[in-house]
Parts: C-alpha cells; sequence; structure tokens
C-alpha cells in the first residue's frame, strides 16, 4: 500500500521492522491500518528522526575535494546542547558524513543504501533509506527530500536517532 499510495519501495532489509511497527500498532485496534496510517507509521518511525531527535544538523555542506576525495562540514548539536562544528572526509558524501559524525564521538557505519524517486518527473521527491550500525547496533533510516543527498544525509541522521533514542528508553 505504501508503494501505490505513496511510491515508497521498501529494502527488502527494512521491511521485517516496520512489519513489527504495524503489528505493534494494529494488535489493540483489530481494524486493518489503513494507507494513511501506514505512512503515518512509516513517517513517525523513520523519517521524523532524521530530523528530531537527540542529534540534528544546524547547517551543512558537502564538497569534491578530488575525484573520489569528499568532505562534509556541518554544526551538529547533540542532547540539546550548543551547535558545534565538525568536519569529515570519505569517498563520498555520506561517507564523509559518517566521519563528521565520529568527530562527534558518534561511530557510524553505512551498510547499505538505496534511493529511488516516489513519482515520475523532474519534481519528484527523491526517498533514500540507510542501513547503519551505530555504536555496534544495526538500524534503518530514511529521508526524503527533492535532493538525492539531502534524504540520503537525513537517511543516515534517522538510523542515528533511532539507536541514540531507543538506547535512552
Amino acid at each position: 500500500m505504501l508503494h501505490e499510495h505513496y511510491g515508497l519501495d521498501l529494502p527488502q532489509g527494512l521491511r521485517p521492522g516496520f512489519s513489527r511497527v504495524v503489528q505493534a500498532a494494529t494488535d489493540d485496534s483489530g481494524r486493518e491500518a489503513t494507507p494513511e496510517d501506514l505512512w503515518e507509521l512509516f513517517r513517525t518511525e523513520y523519517l521524523a528522526p532524521g530530523h528530531v531527535g537527540p542529534v540534528t544538523l544546524s547547517s551543512w555542506s558537502t564538497a569534491e575535494l578530488a575525484a573520489g576525495q569528499h568532505e562534509f562540514t556541518c554544526e551538529l548539536r547533540k542532547d540539546g546542547g550548543p551547535a558545534r562544528r565538525h568536519r569529515g572526509t570519505g569517498n563520498g558524501p555520506l561517507a564523509a558524513f559518517a566521519d563528521a559524525l565520529a568527530g562527534a564521538g558518534i561511530v557510524v557505519d553505512i551498510l547499505g543504501y538505496t534511493g529511488h524517486a516516489t513519482t515520475a518527473g523532474p519534481g519528484s521527491p527523491a526517498m533514500a533509506y540507510a542501513e547503519c550500525r551505530v555504536d555496534g547496533v544495526c538500524r534503518w533510516g530514511a529521508g526524503q527530500d527533492t535532493s538525492v543527498l539531502n534524504a540520503s544525509v537525513y537517511a543516515v541522521l534517522a538510523a542515528v536517532n533511532r539507536t541514540l533514542t531507543e538506547d535512552l528508553a
């Protein structure tokens, strides 16, 4: 239903976790989830943590310093504290973002990434999914934006915040 109504094509590895979220939400009600219900569950569980959580991005930019050498510069805010500037390098923008996060004390390995357009045409929003190991714990995150890069960055951040939020619970 998420594919048909919202253009989402969830990666195979993310599906079991999302199924558990849906089951937990629908068990008590005894009714089947509508497409709107599924979207809200997905948005809350996988998209929102890219923007709201223990770690937030105040601003960021990337640059390709040379072929295969990228830099990610950002201002990160951890646990509501002051924004601090971090810089990372890597073979791509996401690897450089992971390096910047490591400089902030958050160890992130990006295990898998995929993305797609949600509709046809040049104005289509991009959806990105990232499976990350954060301080040894594997979590999926998702991001949505008109920019594939923005969606990807927020997918990684969503995985980070989902892990850190669960660690706090």
